[in-house]
């Protein structure tokens, strides 16, 4: 197990770097002609995407229709690995919480790459990170939210928070939604402990024992049913529209982690 971790880890090393130049070099390309920046997304993040799911042993399925062109996407959060998984067949931006920006290495590859970031616990950071979720839409690419605000164990699908829904409201998009779902058979441990990242698990620690799981199967559900914006003005709206698209994200969603017990109940006064 030791020796298939430290063999992933380098050739992550090895392919990462040559993706991310050749990505930086591309740069000017999308400044001057800012319609080909998916098709820059898709050649250079979407390979890397998919060399890193391949190198770590990741099998991906993609189930449903996949949104296109600037969507607005919203999706339950299990792990750090959700970000290549998405990225692999979707031409789009994610929205993370801004300690990622700080992580050494995957910090500065987020930034890099057009990451946005909110403080979660800022509300007056939530306009500043709506402008930017709009200049991602105007530019002809999607926009990826885990409204959880949180990572979880994959047992249920935590309550969705509304304040970022007021960008669809605004826009008048429908809200797509997905689920996450992770397998891990062989082991040596059940998914929602090695794939799956949440409560206070130190990172580096926990990628490295997720290295030494044997193959990992990686299930994105995509809905064919949207959440529609809702017809009346007023500032409930996003919270009316968050709460549709919480359950249409439960009505596919599949269980990482079986525990006894109920499912928190949702409600369209959420708060943040």
């Amino acid at each position: 197990m030791l020796l298939r971790a430290l063999l992933r880890l380098a050739a992550m090393f090895a392919t990462t770097p040559p993706l991310y130049l050749s990505w930086v070099v591309t740069r000017p390309l999308a400044w001057v002609a800012p319609s080909i920046d998916p098709v820059l997304q898709r050649v250079f993040i979407g390979t890397w995407a998919k060399v890193t799911l391949w190198v770590m042993g990741v099998r991906a399925e993609y189930r449903g229709p996949l949104p296109t062109g600037n969507f607005f996407l919203v999706a339950n959060h299990l792990s750090y690995l959700d970000i290549p998984l998405l990225l692999a067949r979707l031409d789009a931006r994610f929205l993370a919480k801004s300690e990622v920006a700080s992580w050494p290495i995957l910090g500065f590859l987020a930034r890099s790459t057009g990451t946005l970031f909110i403080d979660r616990g800022n509300k007056r950071d939530i306009p500043r990170a709506m402008k930017e979720i709009r200049a991602v839409l105007a530019g002809g690419l999607g926009a990826i939210v885990f409204p959880e605000g949180t990572s979880t164990d994959g047992a249920l699908v935590e309550p969705f928070k509304p304040s970022l829904f007021q960008v669809p409201v605004e826009l008048g998009l429908p809200v797509e939604c997905a689920a996450i779902h992770y397998a891990s058979p062989g082991g040596p441990l059940p998914s929602w402990q090695a794939v799956c990242w949440w409560g206070d698990a130190p990172f580096a620690p926990h990628f490295f024992q997720f290295l030494k799981q044997r193959r990992t199967i990686a299930t994105v559900t995509f809905s064919a049913k949207t959440a529609a914006v809702p017809d009346a003005d007023g500032p409930g709206n996003r919270k009316h529209l968050a709460l549709a698209a919480y359950e249409t994200v439960q009505g596919v969603f599949d269980p990482t982690r079986t525990v006894p017990g109920a499912a928190p109940e949702p409600s369209a006064s959420t708060s943040l």
